[in-house]
């Protein structure tokens, strides 16, 4: 890999763990489409080669987190597991159904939870209510509809988990916002895990660029998150937002735009 190549793909990494480590999701949303368009490389490779990067960074990400007090093991393990099942079913159905019309109602519900994100304030509910919520209160049953949701929308649209586990954990579970990150980055690791394996397996994994984008992942997952876990609610509340809506306005547009 030429020098000026590599030096981009860890600045790359860099920006992609930064938001995965500041808003609990997997930088997909940057990588993929950075790698094809900007690195030039095939489809294939673009959509496997993200999800080896994932896990460093969550690995960051997470620690910094988990040092806060931030993740819940009770919810990474039920939401994960269902994430799994989910995963596997999303894959399945994708070759039977036109993904094109589901990507735009995602799209347009992903700019609704946006708007209902930056609307909703802690005088709805105290910061000391949601942070005080034990863990142990969370329904299984919620955090089985949370992460089968967001394994299915990963696997039959290729959307990142972390669009769907954030506002789930936030307004169904009522969870304390930067809690909602930490643990849906953790969840994230674990579901990009088989999609790595299989990925590698089929040649979609171009490992030099795993490693360059790895040594700029890592020091931007830790930036990231420790920007999150010290800024004010509100701040990440606002920011969240506005990469909700940036996302599905994107999806909406390229959608659309493909049905003309």
């Amino acid at each position: 890999m030429p020098a000026p190549e590599f030096l981009f793909a860890v600045l790359l990494g860099f920006a992609s763990g930064f938001a995965s480590g500041a808003f609990g999701i997997g930088g997909a949303a940057i990588t993929t489409p950075a790698i094809r368009l900007l690195l030039m490389r095939s489809s294939d490779i673009a959509l496997g080669t993200p999800l080896p990067i994932v896990f460093p960074s969550a690995l960051v990400g997470g620690f910094n987190y988990w040092k806060a007090g931030k993740v819940i093991p009770r919810v990474v393990l039920y939401s994960s597991l269902f994430g799994f099942l989910g995963t596997v079913i999303g894959s399945s159905v994708t070759s039977l159904l036109d993904t094109r019309y589901i990507m735009i109602i995602t799209s347009l519900l992903l700019i609704y939870l946006a708007y209902r994100t930056y609307a909703s304030t802690e005088g709805e509910r105290s910061h000391a209510e949601r942070a005080g919520r034990h863990a142990g209160r969370h329904p299984v049953s919620l955090l089985a509809l949370i992460g089968f949701s967001a394994g299915f929308f990963s696997g039959f649209l290729g959307l990142g988990g972390g669009v769907i586990l954030v506002p789930g954990f936030y307004f169904l579970l009522r969870m304390d916002l930067k809690e909602c990150l930490g643990n849906s980055l953790v969840v994230i690791a674990f579901l990009a895990l088989p999609g790595s394996v299989i990925h590698s397996l089929l040649g979609h994994v171009e490992w030099p660029l795993v490693l360059a984008m790895t040594l700029g992942v890592m020091p931007g997952s830790y930036i990231g998150s420790f920007f999150t876990i010290r800024a004010r609610n509100r701040r990440v509340q606002v920011l969240f937002a506005l990469l909700l809506l940036a996302i599905g306005i994107i999806f909406l547009f390229k959608e659309v735009k493909g049905l003309a």
